[in-house]
């Protein structure tokens, strides 16, 4: 089951905005300075915090990702306009969320553990691409699964999910992970959970939240429990926004959406829509 601590805003957005606006009464040039100095400064206690496994404001912490990663990738833009071949790297925050999740730490907030675990997925993919580092990588959230169970703890289905995939691709050897299969089965976990027929009208996976499935093409569905050919409409209750795709494919989570479906839904940067209505519209 998807868990939220109750997060006690140790720097909260209000907070964080107030700070950037700290040099709001100088030039341009020193307005600018002044809000990359408060920024830099805000994050860095968020930084803090997260490694002192402590509760923070999710909602700052992924603007501060948002941020650095841009940074990041304009430094790394830059490098490869001259000839130079850097690997993609993760924000400080992230990294800061990454440490703590591969211990399994279970107060950290699991949206914003998924959040960067999606961040470190596609630097990995990137990286390994370019020939810059192993190709299906575990990442941090799910070596964090893996010692939550080594210590006799449990570990949700939604995270048995994918993290059963990122093992089973890891296992397979270090080169480039095989392409999704259509044929593909459903995960135990998903089969034995799976509700009774539905029918076109019925909301489906009720309480479900929905992510992406990192597979190309043009917009599409898979799931463990409808089959090719469903369609669905998918609504992120958070902004309005709603999807209708076909299911192509099976995979370990009741609806996950491929990167095209995804983009009509979600909100900017997000890799985890939290409340969702899936309905069966054929």
């Amino acid at each position: 089951m998807m868990r939220r601590n109750a997060v006690r805003a140790v720097l909260g957005t209000a907070g964080l905005l107030a700070v950037l606006g700290a040099g709001a009464c100088g030039g341009g040039e020193q307005r600018q300075a002044g809000r990359v100095a408060a920024e830099s400064s805000g994050c860095a206690a968020l930084q803090r915090q997260i490694a002192a496994g402590r509760a923070v404001d999710v909602a700052a912490a992924e603007q501060c990702d948002q941020t650095q990663f841009a940074e990041l990738e304009n430094q790394r833009q830059a490098a490869r306009a001259k000839g130079e071949k850097p690997a993609m790297q993760v924000s400080a925050i992230c990294r800061a969320v990454d440490a703590q999740a591969a211990k399994g730490d279970a107060k950290l907030d699991f949206g914003l553990a998924f959040h960067c675990r999606q961040r470190e997925r596609f630097a990995d993919a990137v990286n390994a691409t370019s020939g810059l580092g192993p190709a299906n990588k575990v990442t941090s959230l799910c070596l964090g699964a893996r010692a939550r169970k080594a210590r006799g703890e449990a570990v949700d289905a939604f995270t048995e999910s994918f993290c059963g995939k990122e093992e089973e691709a890891a296992a397979g050897g270090s080169g480039a992970a095989p392409a999704p299969s259509s044929s593909a089965a459903p995960t135990p976990s998903a089969r034995s959970t799976a509700p009774a027929a539905s029918r076109s009208g019925d909301v489906v996976c009720p309480g479900s939240t929905v992510t992406l499935s990192g597979e190309a093409g043009a917009p599409a569905a898979s799931s463990d429990r409808l089959p090719v050919g469903t369609k669905v409409k998918v609504t992120n209750l958070d902004n309005g926004r709603s999807t209708t795709v076909a299911v192509t494919s099976a995979s370990g989570s009741c609806v996950l959406l491929n990167d095209a479906a995804f983009e009509q839904v979600r909100e900017a940067g997000k890799f985890l829509i939290r409340h969702a209505r899936i309905e069966r519209v054929g």
